[in-house]
Parts: C-alpha cells; structure tokens; sequence
C-alpha cells in the first residue's frame, strides 16, 4: 500500500498537472480544432462550388496555415 501511495506522490510531483504542460495540452487541442474546423469548411465549400474551385481558394490558404500550426505544435 505505501508503495502505490509513493508512486501516486511521485507522479503527481513531476509535474503532470503544472501550468506549462497544460498550456501545451491547450495549444494542441486548439492546433487540431482549428485544422479539422478548416478542413470541414473547405470540404463543404468543396461541394458546394464544384464549378468553380477557385471561390474555396482563401479556404484553402487557411487550412494549409493550420496545417503548419498544427504540424509544428505536435512537433513539440
């Protein structure tokens, strides 16, 4: 029992919950909400102007900023 107890402190004490590691978890869900959000509108503007490709065109720049967002987050 004083073993688990020992090892349930030390885990906590690391710093699983500190504010910088929940900062970064933060930073991450944003990173993934933003380029799924932005893949969702281009999809639907996608499929909406199939003749014309071109009106999805400043859709298209947005997803490959959050592309970079999220590629460089998770590269942390």
């Amino acid at each position: 029992m004083r073993v688990v107890l020992i090892a349930v402190l030390a885990a906590l004490s690391t710093g699983c919950n500190s504010p910088q590691a929940a900062k970064e978890a933060a930073t991450q869900e944003y990173a993934v909400g933003s380029y799924e959000q932005s893949l969702e509108a281009y999809q639907l503007c996608a499929a909406r102007n199939a003749d014309d490709p071109q009106k999805c065109s400043a859709l298209a720049r947005v997803i490959d900023a959050d592309k970079k967002r999220y590629e460089k987050t998770m590269g942390q």
